[in-house]
């Protein structure tokens, strides 16, 4: 039972994984599976009703009322956004909304948008939420919604896909306020349900690359990038867990993400200059290296250059471009790429085929970050900054995804706002699991 409680407590929408739920007894075989860490979640049991699902309509007179959020069959657990439609006849307006919770009073709106964000706990439990409309004729209406409690035994899955999203205006600045129904998500073009949905940071997990081949000690690069890496430190949550890593011919600093700053620090003070760059090897490393950790996972990558050893011309790494990506994608890593100094637009991989530019474009731009190509590295602290700044203004999104299918193919991802003035800013897909996998 140990084993059980402690998969409990890690249930959350910090990883995209498989939600089992259970009737009956809770069989000793299952007691290892639960103990061990990885993708695994619980969910609500089966049964008629779905995980979050309405009651039978209770909407017989003018007064009517229905939950737009979360959508069924959403998952209540977490901070939640509780949203409301009230409507009656056009001879009157509604007056009261109010909601509760298992019979105790949430709240009570006197005018829309008749939303709350409300913390749901970390764990299944049986809640009723109710809302009540009063119109200005004295009538009233109510919607149930009911969350089912978690039983242990026999197994349904149900997949949970995570999106992170940053949006922004037409001159690049971040906007913060929106609701679920601002955005249209669509998994390889078919329209998806969002199921969750907040504004609230989920802790972070950063990994600090950066490029320690020899061409970085030319114009003080270096410690300008160490420099800006102490910046980025500074800039993040105290709850927000870092990793420092550098590479040239090989990856070294530390090997897992800590929150200790001072240590933070020293790693980065560590940082030596020389030999070839490793580009591809490192990426694919460090992704590995995130994969487990629990929380919105990404890579702050600086080089200067294209992945190259440093006596030939030959490639740094024994990975290639596309398993590097590959890695970060099954990782959900986001890379936000920061490519520093001048022609890397014209600077050809060493196969001819992508400019150093667009290996660390199309890096970012389909893991869901962003890339940046200064001149000079006295402009990196400022762009730290910003990086530090885009991942405290993010969106959460969870779907499940109307095709169940277990064929581990590429399911593509298109997230936009209603709004077409605004930009977002998220991952560009995920593989879906093989037959066998979690």
């Amino acid at each position: 039972m140990p084993a059980l409680r402690r998969a409990l407590d890690r249930v959350g929408l910090l990883r995209a994984g498989l939600l089992t739920a259970a009737l009956a007894t809770f069989p000793a075989s299952v007691a290892s599976f639960f103990a061990a860490p990885g993708e695994a979640a619980l969910a609500p049991s089966p049964g008629p009703a779905s995980a979050a699902s309405p009651a039978p309509a209770t909407n017989t007179g003018p007064v009517r009322v229905r939950f737009l959020e979360p959508a069924p069959p959403g998952l209540i657990l977490g901070e939640t956004r509780l949203t409301v439609e009230a409507v009656t006849t056009p001879d009157a307006r509604i007056v009261r909304v109010a909601i509760e919770v298992d019979g105790s009073p949430l709240t009570v709106f006197e005018r829309p948008p008749y939303t709350v964000t409300w913390n749901a706990g970390t764990r299944f439990s049986e809640r009723l939420i109710r809302a009540v409309a009063t119109d200005s004729a004295g009538r009233t209406g109510e919607a149930i919604l009911r969350a089912r409690p978690l039983y242990i035994g026999q197994f349904e899955e149900v997949r949970l896909v995570n999106v992170y999203a940053t949006v922004r205006d037409r001159r690049g600045n971040p906007i913060a306020g929106l609701a679920g129904d601002d955005f249209v998500l669509l998994e390889d073009g078919v329209p998806q349900t969002i199921s969750h949905f907040a504004s609230a940071g989920v802790p972070l997990v950063v990994a600090l690359l950066i490029d320690a081949s020899n061409s970085m000690n030319l114009e003080g690069k270096i410690d300008l990038a160490k420099k800006a890496a102490e910046d980025f430190v500074d800039s993040v949550a105290p709850d927000d867990r870092l990793m420092v890593s550098y590479f040239s011919d090989e990856i070294r600093g530390l090997e897992a993400p800590v929150s200790d700053r001072k240590r933070l620090k020293e790693a980065i003070g560590a940082v030596r200059a020389s030999g070839g760059t490793a580009l591809y090897d490192a990426l694919f490393r460090t992704a590995d290296r995130l994969a487990a950790a629990e929380g919105r996972r990404a890579i702050v990558l600086l080089s200067d250059g294209r992945d190259q050893a440093l006596a030939d011309n030959e490639p740094g790494s024994l990975h290639l471009f596309e398993e590097a990506l590959e890695k970060a994608h099954r990782a959900e890593v986001a890379i936000y790429a920061i490519g520093l100094g001048r022609h890397l637009d014209t600077e050809m991989d060493l196969r001819g085929e992508r400019s150093v530019m667009q290996i660390l474009e199309t890096m970012a731009r389909q893991t869901g970050g962003r890339s940046y190509f200064p001149e000079r590295a006295g402009q990196l602290s400022g762009i730290y900054r910003q990086i530090a700044s885009d991942l405290k203004h993010q969106y959460t999104l969870a779907y499940t995804p109307t095709n169940t299918a277990r064929d581990g193919r590429w399911r593509t991802i298109s997230l936009r706002a209603r709004n077409p003035e605004l930009t977002v800013q998220a991952r560009s897909g995920y593989y879906a699991p093989g037959p066998g996998g979690p």
